[in-house]
């Protein structure tokens, strides 16, 4: 059963609260609240086969009995029987229109049947009465991730955060947004708070590493920029054919096959330059051993 959708078992019309039957109707309307009970302790005992028994033949002998088809519902989900589930929230819906609960079960069948677009539909009409739940926060950000809609995604995620701050779930669900996004740093935070929660997570190190080489790799693009436009102001900048020379390398190890040559190349180049510009610089050395490392893999 989801987390968030933990609707009370109802216990309204306990058999001990019931006067004796006056006629066969009556004690058709005992007997269902009878079998009712009985299922909501069989629910709350985790016996969802037995609770599935009860509420089947509540509802055969009280057909409008609106709680025996939610928590009918209910059970169906944690069966995985999620169709079946979605059949008998409609029917509370249709008795009881403004149901919440039943709403969001409906939400919650149509999530379990992989229809993210109609299980948003049904779960953002409770959402003003729901706003507070970080769990219902949770599952309406990973829809919003199913339908390609991660910006209103981190929306909901950042509210589930504020709302849970130590549920490592969110803040994994937070940082896969992010990543969607665009937003890294963002995302490689989310991901740090999650392996601080749950140190055990090899999916959140993984992610982690994952968005931190993308970060590098950015930064390096920024460096091979920053220095290639610091020579074109200032061809004679040795310094700056130096640095190019090392960023075109460091950017060659991240790149495909294909772009490595031509990278190692233009990294060749700049320290070509550099010992023409600076021969009797401490870094010539070095230069000279890069060029004589690159020289073999760029013929």
């Amino acid at each position: 059963m989801s987390r968030w959708l933990a609707c009370p078992l109802l216990c309204l019309l306990l058999a001990t609260g019931v006067g004796a039957a006056e006629s066969p109707q009556d004690a058709r309307t005992e007997e269902a609240l009878q079998r009712y009970n009985a299922g909501v302790g069989a629910l709350a005992r985790g016996d969802l086969e037995y609770a599935l028994y009860q509420f089947r033949q509540a509802i055969r002998l009280n057909p409008d009995l609106a709680d025996a088809h939610h928590n009918l519902g209910v059970a169906l989900l944690g069966m995985r029987q999620p169709a079946q589930a979605a059949e008998e929230f409609s029917k509370v819906l249709e008795l009881q229109p403004e149901n919440v609960e039943a709403r969001m079960g409906l939400g919650a069948a149509y999530r379990d049947m992989r229809n993210p677009e109609q299980a948003i539909a049904e779960l953002s009409q409770v959402l003003p009465k729901k706003a507070d739940i970080a769990q219902f926060r949770l599952v309406l950000g990973e829809l919003y991730r199913q339908v390609k809609q991660p910006q209103i995604a981190v929306t909901h995620l950042k509210e589930a955060a504020r709302l849970a701050p130590d549920d490592p779930a969110v803040r994994f669900q937070l940082g896969l947004a992010y990543a969607e996004v665009g937003e890294t740093d963002a995302a490689i935070e989310a991901f740090r708070t999650t392996i601080r929660l749950r140190p055990d997570d090899p999916d959140a190190y993984s992610l982690l590493g994952f968005e931190v080489g993308k970060k590098i790799r950015a930064l390096t693009d920024e460096k091979v920029a920053a220095y290639r436009k610091a020579t074109e102001l200032r061809p004679t900048d040795a310094n700056a054919h130096y640095g190019l020379g090392v960023a075109y390398i460091e950017k060659a190890r991240d790149s495909r096959l294909d772009e490595k040559r031509a990278l190692l190349q233009l990294a060749l180049e700049q320290f070509r330059l550099f010992q023409q510009l600076a021969p009797q610089d401490p870094r010539a050395p070095a230069a000279a051993h890069n060029i004589e490392a690159l020289e073999p893999q760029v013929k």
